[in-house]
């Protein structure tokens, strides 16, 4: 159903928000002195173009934050409405979300960063930026995994 997509991409660009509001406060009181942004990766060059400003850094990376924690919502309930989750079997549960995050990080690192010109991981922008995507991806998948206990309807009981 659309609004189980709509649902899942709004949680998971809702938690990756919220995640991010210390390095958002911190860049704002820091003045763009900030170095590294607590669980936003420091995009310094995307597509093959350098990035100068430290505001544009900052900006391009909460960015990348924001839409990897929508698409993970949208796409780990693609996952639950085609019956993929072929490790656990089990949707919505810590264990099944707690997997699909590492497989989320392997196709982030694998693919995704390499296509945005990050490098394998990211490691062209830095040494543990492998690190931070992993932290940022089990705790969206901790947080969804909460939030859907929260919020579940009644039917899913």
């Amino acid at each position: 159903m659309l609004t189980d997509y709509i649902l899942g991409g709004s949680l998971g660009g809702l938690i990756a928000f919220v995640f991010a509001i210390p390095a958002i406060v911190l860049e704002m009181t820091e003045s763009g002195k900030v170095k590294n942004a607590p669980l936003l990766v420091d995009v310094k060059t995307i597509f093959g173009l350098k990035i100068i400003h430290k505001h544009e850094v900052f900006f391009i990376g909460l960015l990348l934050h924001l839409v990897f924690g929508f698409l993970f919502g949208i796409v780990y309930v693609l996952f639950v409405e085609q019956g993929w989750l072929f490790v656990t079997h089990a949707p919505y549960t810590v264990f099944s979300l707690v997997v699909f995050a590492f497989l989320s990080w392997v196709v982030v690192g694998v693919i995704i960063y390499p296509l945005l010109g990050l490098g394998i991981f990211g490691l062209k922008e830095g040494p543990r930026v492998w690190l931070e995507t992993l932290t940022s991806h089990l705790i969206l998948a901790f947080s969804l995994w909460l939030l859907v206990r929260y919020f579940q309807p009644f039917f899913f009981n």
